[in-house]
């Protein structure tokens, strides 16, 4: 038995190891970005974005994420400078890129440098911080959109 207590150690800890990098790496093999699983991406908000849920999210980001991401999520936040890489910008609109459900997981599950908030955090937390965190980032403008057109004068007769 004492022999196999240092081999099982030893499979364990190249199994998280080895689960690490497949999470780190992309499908494309690259290691820059974090991309979610499709099943978690396509999770649905449960919590309607209003005032109240936002209200939430801000108190959540605010004893979780500000001090990494900073006031205004732009990654400048005390904490950030010891870190051993950049702190994603949330005031970036390609935020708007990304479901719900992702952010969501992202939050959950953590990518080095970011902890992960599964334990600290509920769905019931995660979800309107989703919603605060929407709130820093501009939504882009789409392009196949068509601008609203000024309501025409009536002619007088």
């Amino acid at each position: 038995m004492k022999r196999t207590t240092p081999m099982l150690v030893a499979g364990v800890v190249a199994g998280s190891l080895a689960v690490a990098s497949a999470l780190a790496q992309d499908s494309s093999g690259g290691t820059n970005q974090w991309v979610a699983p499709a099943r978690a991406a396509a999770r649905k908000n449960p919590v309607a974005a209003n005032e109240t849920s936002i209200a939430l999210g801000k108190n959540v980001y605010e004893r979780h994420c500000l001090s990494c991401h900073g006031p205004k999520g732009k990654g400048d936040g005390p904490a950030a400078a010891h870190l051993e890489k950049p702190t994603g910008s949330l005031a970036d609109s390609k935020l708007w890129e990304q479901s719900d459900g992702a952010l969501c997981w992202k939050i959950t599950e953590g990518h080095t440098p970011m902890p992960t908030f599964k334990l600290v955090t509920s769905d019931e937390e995660r979800w309107p911080l989703v919603n605060y965190v929407r709130t820093f980032a501009p939504k882009p403008a789409t392009p196949n959109q068509p601008k609203a057109e000024k309501p025409k004068e009536k002619e007088k007769p």
